[in-house]
């Protein structure tokens, strides 16, 4: 049980992340400082500096927050003896692109690709968390294609980097046009991972 001090302290966290999103969304993360941010959420900087270093730590919060249950869910899953694998991952990554895109850590993480050039240290943790994500990836794809799930002849690293690329290209157009759906991603990406050799005698 989380005692009072504990509950105000995730509160807090929650107004500031909150209140970095509307902000980073409507005018971009250079243009947005601690100030407007604390303003925004109705709190002093003091309450910024308790929970986050740096403005640059706080972006890569808001990116993984709603990213890495993904991959806690999958990788319990994993564990988990005769799991269905490919409807396991299909459910899992739904939930992923409905809820990064609505919590707005698929939106903050197109911010930090656009910003990472002229922060390096915005960069190096960018290049490592996604590598973090991309090695589990390749992990899943290794296993779905060892177990006969996968029949995409593609390396599983590959299919582990297409479908990173797959998530940020359908969340950035639907990011500016929400006519595209991100959802069709799933579709998509499930018949690449299903794609058979034909055979090369077809009797």
């Amino acid at each position: 049980m989380l005692n009072h001090h504990q509950k105000q302290s995730e509160e807090t966290i929650n107004k500031l992340m909150r209140s970095g999103i509307e902000l980073f969304s409507k005018q971009g993360y250079s243009s947005t400082s601690i100030d407007q941010i604390v303003k925004h959420a109705g709190y002093s900087k003091g309450a910024f500096y308790a929970h986050f270093s740096t403005k640059e730590e706080f972006l890569l919060r808001l990116i993984k927050e709603g990213i890495d249950f993904y991959f806690e869910d999958l990788k319990e899953a994993l564990t988990q003896k005769d799991c269905d694998l490919l409807n396991t991952f299909k459910e899992y990554s739904m939930r992923l692109v409905n809820e990064a895109y609505e919590k707005g850590s698929s939106p903050m993480l197109l911010q930090g690709c656009m910003v990472s050039n002229e922060l390096p240290q915005i960069k190096e943790k960018l290049i490592l968390q996604m590598e973090e994500w991309r090695s589990f990836l390749t992990h899943l794809f290794q296993k779905m294609k060892d177990e006969g799930i996968v029949g995409s002849s593609l390396d599983a690293r590959i299919l582990a980097t297409a479908s990173m690329a797959l998530f940020n290209g359908f969340n950035l157009q639907h990011f500016v046009d929400n006519r595209i759906q991100i959802q069709d991603m799933l579709n998509v990406f499930v018949e690449l991972l299903q794609i058979q050799k034909p055979n090369k005698k077809d009797e």
